[in-house]
């Protein structure tokens, strides 16, 4: 039972995700203008020590009723783990004043490629998000993955998802979400 409403409640999820071609897939490709935020609603990381700003889609159990979204962090610790329900994990990663982290991570998943085969879904300098799989006939399931960077106050921000990845329209979803992240204006 815990399965079907669990399943029930990402159902607009998937179903949004899985309208094929459009102008969603446009803005996921590259012109952040076109980018529809109406869906998704603002969140601040202020009271966990981090002074960004972002948009994360809106969530329904099963019920109707709205999924909060949960920030793990301990004080002094480099990781954010941003969730909204058991599907959508966020992982924000504090790298200091390294740069290039996107660059970085395109040449660790070239140094897998042994392993897998990757397609880059969008590719541009500061995030790729990009569907892996194992190589022809050895079995194993498609998952998808994003990476991102965003600068605040001078620090460098990694939004990535779970290393074992996600469902092509929560990772989506986490693409719009890492292009909306920004600091927060001082008032």
């Amino acid at each position: 039972m815990k399965k079907i409403i669990l399943l029930a409640s990402f159902l607009p999820i998937l179903l949004s995700g899985c309208s094929g071609s459009g102008a969603g897939d446009e803005a996921l490709a590259g012109d952040t203008t076109t980018i529809d935020f109406s869906d998704m609603n603002q969140i601040t990381l202020e009271d966990n020590g981090l002074n960004m700003s972002l948009m994360l889609p809106e969530v329904a159990s099963s019920t109707g009723a709205s999924i909060d979204p949960k920030v793990e962090h301990d004080e002094g610790d480099y990781l954010w783990y941003l969730s909204i329900g058991p599907m959508f994990e966020l992982i924000i990663e504090d790298y200091g004043k390294e740069k290039n982290k996107v660059a970085s991570e395109k040449k660790r998943l070239a140094d897998l490629s042994n392993i897998f085969t990757f397609e880059f879904l969008v590719d541009e300098p500061k995030l790729i998000m990009y569907r892996r799989s194992l190589h022809e006939g050895q079995g194993g399931k498609t998952t998808f993955h994003c990476y991102g960077e965003v600068e605040v106050e001078g620090y460098n921000y990694v939004l990535r998802s779970a290393e074992e990845g996600s469902l092509k329209p929560i990772i989506e979803d986490m693409v719009k979400t890492i292009r909306s992240a920004k600091p927060i204006a001082n008032s």
